[in-house]
């Protein structure tokens, strides 16, 4: 679920920039100035004396991430971050370490990518030493990662199909007050839970999910879901008229919004995810890595990729430096919180796989 919604906030900034709402070639042109907008083809980041590589996921995300944590780090360092948009699979780390040819020293991958790289003996623990864990909420900071940002998966509506709003995952289960076609994610976390929730289990009591009451929930309305695989997708299910409700990513909600006021979401029962800083077993950089993650954990920075992709702060003093306009945006911030499911990481981490399989098997029955 981590890569796609990194890949997807990418391509939602190289929306903005292609349509002008973002400075592309001011900021591209002053980091360029300053040797930070450095944009590697997989496989050819090599460190050198004084950077640090870091593994995202493309597209325009590398520039974001440079404005929001290159360039602060660089003026408190003298450090150059490099950013390789190869996108940190598993797969690819577990290779590199395997073959002792590691060339990236932090990872841009969700909390339970850490957990399972860092059982497995393919990820470096985070020294506290050096990384201030109290710049991150509690249980944000990891043995094997350290969180970045937050995402949430919200319910979407279109509101002029309604006589009155949609409040809550029993509202998008309930077809006959709310009717039309829905849309949920192929991906499985957050969608049993969301079915859950509308089955009257508490939020508390979520986890470990019964995967079969949740399945005999979603079995009767399957015929009336439209399951999305990419964000871009989801947004266009709602454009063309497809669907009346989904439970898209708060990002694609809010370019929703933005073209259409008809168009908006409830933040109540919104699953909230979280990225993490990881770092490969053996990493070039060795600890000057962790005054990367240190720096990249201020909220200034967070703030500024808030603002540039929608991507919601880790760090709680973030807060006090948001507008209104920020706040809206931000699953953590107060009003936003409601009914809020935290994925669960350790749940996830031991089971996502097989629940995987067995969710697509489901759903194409």
């Amino acid at each position: 679920m981590h890569r796609d919604f990194s890949k997807d906030a990418a391509e939602i900034l190289a929306e903005k920039l292609r349509a002008g709402l973002i400075d592309r070639r001011g900021f591209l042109t002053a980091l360029g100035a300053m040797g930070l907008a450095v944009v590697l083809r997989p496989g050819m980041a090599q460190a050198a004396e004084g950077e640090v590589v870091l593994c995202n996921w493309g597209g325009a995300a590398v520039d974001a991430f440079q404005q929001a944590f290159g360039a602060p780090f660089t003026a408190q360092t003298g450090m150059k971050l490099v950013i390789d948009g190869a996108g940190p699979s598993t797969g690819a780390i577990r290779a590199m370490v395997d073959s002792g040819n590691v060339i990236w020293d932090v990872t841009d991958g969700g909390l339970i990518d850490g957990m399972t790289l860092g059982a497995a003996g393919f990820a470096e623990p985070i020294d506290y030493a050096i990384v201030d864990k109290t710049k991150v909420r509690d249980g944000l900071a990891q043995e094997f990662g350290v969180g970045n940002y937050t995402f949430a998966t919200v319910i979407a509506y279109q509101a002029s199909k309604f006589p009155t709003a949609p409040l809550s995952a029993v509202d998008f289960f309930d077809f006959d007050k709310f009717p039309g076609k829905r849309t949920m994610c192929k991906w499985v976390q957050g969608q049993l839970e969301l079915a859950l929730l509308a089955d009257g289990v508490a939020v508390a009591d979520l986890y470990p999910l019964d995967v079969d009451r949740a399945f005999k929930k979603l079995e009767p309305y399957l015929k009336d879901i439209i399951f999305w695989e990419g964000g871009a997708g989801s947004q266009q299910l709602f454009r063309d008229g497809e669907v009346a409700m989904g439970f898209i990513w708060h990002t694609r909600a809010k370019l929703l919004r933005d073209e259409n006021p008809d168009f908006t979401w409830t933040w109540t029962n919104n699953m909230l995810s979280t990225s993490a800083w990881s770092v490969p077993k053996g990493n070039p950089a060795g600890k000057k890595v962790f005054d990367f993650i240190n720096s990249a954990l201020d909220p200034e920075g967070q703030l500024t990729l808030l603002r540039l992709m929608g991507n919601g702060p880790t760090n709680p003093k973030a807060l006090a430096l948001m507008t209104d306009a920020d706040k809206a945006i931000d699953p953590t911030a107060p009003g936003n919180t409601e009914g809020q499911v935290t994925i669960s990481q350790d749940y996830y981490a031991a089971n996502e796989a097989e629940l995987q399989n067995q969710y697509l098997d489901f759903i194409a029955a």
